[in-house]
């Protein structure tokens, strides 16, 4: 088998050694047939080879967006199959869009302001109640409409209340009291 396939090998290459046209050659018709002047680095291919008995070679190449595949006559550089295949194009999907997280800041009480624990002695004295008489409670600074103020919640006596309280001026901004239903 392996003679065989070096005595095709020497007659194959005895054949086109003997052919009129070399490999330039055959591109170029090929080239000139399809209408393309520039190709890209590595886009083209020229094989020598048969078909039914004749020297021919295969000539393959692509411009970008199409693939070509001729067969020129090695001894006649006459086109014998000339075929065109639009290549596969491909998208790469957009990045997803995503959007940018807000960063959310807890700003500190600046310096001059009155301190929670000042707002909230300024609240329960409002309220009537001592420290030791509240549950449930939570604050939190803010600036409001360029005003830096404490919000202040509690619960005692089952009712809620709910205090905002100035932290430059020292001032009680809103005051709420309702019945917490909690309790019931």
């Amino acid at each position: 088998m392996k003679k065989e396939t070096l005595l095709l090998g020497a007659a194959f290459a005895a054949g086109v050694a003997a052919a009129a046209i070399d490999q330039n050659a055959a591109a170029q018709a090929a080239l000139k047939h399809a209408g393309v002047a520039d190709l890209p680095a590595n886009a083209l291919l020229v094989t020598p080879d048969y078909d039914d008995g004749r020297a021919v070679y295969d000539v393959t190449f692509h411009n970008g967006k199409a693939k070509f595949d001729y067969e020129i006559d090695a001894n006649t550089g006459a086109v014998l199959k000339a075929e065109q295949k639009p290549l596969p194009t491909f998208t790469v999907p957009a990045a997803p869009v995503v959007p940018a997280q807000p960063v959310v800041t807890v700003p500190a009480a600046p310096v001059g302001n009155i301190s929670e624990a000042e707002a909230k002695a300024i609240a329960l004295a409002q309220a009537g109640l001592a420290e030791g008489q509240i549950s449930r409670y939570r604050a939190k600074f803010e600036i409001d409409d360029g005003v830096p103020q404490w919000e202040l919640e509690f619960t005692a006596n089952k009712y809620k209340y709910e205090y905002t309280v100035n932290a430059a001026t020292r001032a009680i901004i809103d005051f709420e009291r309702e019945r917490d239903t909690w309790w019931d």
